[in-house]
């Protein structure tokens, strides 16, 4: 298999941005593209330089040359269409969320495995260089042992009752949308949480939401998302010995930086001039800053881990490396983690349902 043919399900963002992310791969070469309406796809295939284009997601997986489909169809065709896909005998790399709810991939990943067939979601995030490089950082003891996670992703967006993220019935909201990245982030550096709660601002949809995952090893991760404001949309990982924080924005790094805190504490015996002296024989004053500004007061350390294209590549790359080695699945985001966080998001929306129907009570 020299040149792995791509077919694409969805002519949206997603999709261009993933046609971009093919075209420095030498291997691959976007083949087809299906859509509802023929239009779409003629102009999809004029942008992208697509041979095929069909009126309809059932005749692109019919096509025998597409060796993998890409699925960026909106959330709620998720499931429907992996199933397509999979029934016609063709491999699925799916946008994330894999489904809206666990049930629902349960379906999918049985059936996958049931055909033996290649499947995985295109988190994206999991497949950056740099994120990659995290869990090998961490394992170094570089900030010593791992207690606090913080991660965010907001957006504000402006209310449209016509746009996908404010509309229910198409899976939208702040959770599917944007906090699917930070929780993705903790599973794959600290697995599956031992205890969640989470707090949920209602419009339409999930409008922001701040969840706190805790682990049995006292580790706490604090994750949020927002439709409402602009986030920082960085990463916060705090160890016994230091702070690693990856840079904005959370989907697509290449700058990390790491503070060491000071072991060394302020000889306050030492009588110095001037007014920060004098500020310092105030015990309350010497105490703020012995016990919590003295800590970060070192210069951070910056690694800049850059990545090639436009970062959609890399998750393209793992599934063309999977098909070609005869693997249905991959260990970056293996199907039972997709299951995992998708259990956890209907474990998170449970609680913000019993939330709303005590504060209508």
């Amino acid at each position: 298999m020299k040149t792995i043919n791509w077919g694409f399900l969805g002519t949206g963002y997603a999709a261009s941005q993933f046609a971009q992310g093919l075209t420095i791969l030498p291997d691959a070469k976007l083949l087809a593209v299906g859509s509802r309406n023929i239009e779409t796809a003629k102009n999809f295939s004029r942008q992208f330089n697509v041979p095929r284009k069909y009126a309809s997601y059932e005749e692109l997986v019919m096509d025998k040359d597409i060796n993998i489909v890409y699925i960026a169809t909106p959330n709620l065709q998720h499931k429907e269409n992996c199933i397509l896909c999979l029934e016609a005998g063709k491999p699925v790399l799916c946008e994330k969320p894999f489904t809206l709810n666990a049930k629902e991939a349960r379906e999918v990943i049985e059936l996958a495995r049931h055909k033996g067939l290649f499947c995985m979601e295109a988190m994206w995030m999991r497949f950056i260089p740099l994120i990659q490089k995290i869990p090998d950082i961490l394992s170094e003891g570089v900030i010593g042992e791992v207690k606090m996670f913080s991660a965010d992703f907001g957006i504000r967006v402006k209310f449209d009752e016509n746009d996908r993220r404010f509309n229910p019935d198409l899976g939208g909201g702040a959770l599917l949308d944007m906090g699917i990245y930070p929780i993705s982030l903790a599973f794959y550096l600290f697995g599956s949480p031992s205890n969640i709660v989470s707090q949920c601002s209602f419009g339409k949809v999930d409008e922001q939401s701040t969840i706190i995952f805790r682990y049995p090893n006292k580790q706490l991760a604090v994750l949020s998302s927002s439709l409402l404001t602009n986030t920082p949309s960085e990463v916060l990982i705090m160890g016994t010995k230091g702070l690693l924080r990856i840079h904005a924005p959370i989907y697509r790094p290449s700058q990390l930086s790491i503070s060491h805190f000071s072991q060394k504490r302020p000889d306050s015996s030492i009588t110095k001039r001037g007014w920060k002296s004098s500020l310092k024989k105030i015990s309350a004053v010497r105490n703020v800053y012995e016990n919590f500004l003295s800590p970060f007061l070192n210069q951070p350390s910056k690694q800049i881990i850059s990545y090639k294209g436009n970062g959609y590549n890399y998750e393209a790359a793992e599934a063309m490396k999977c098909l070609r080695n005869g693997e249905c699945e991959t260990q970056i985001m293996p199907l039972d983690e997709t299951f995992n966080i998708l259990e956890t998001l209907d474990t998170i929306r449970n609680q913000w349902n019993n939330q709303r129907a005590l504060g209508s009570s």
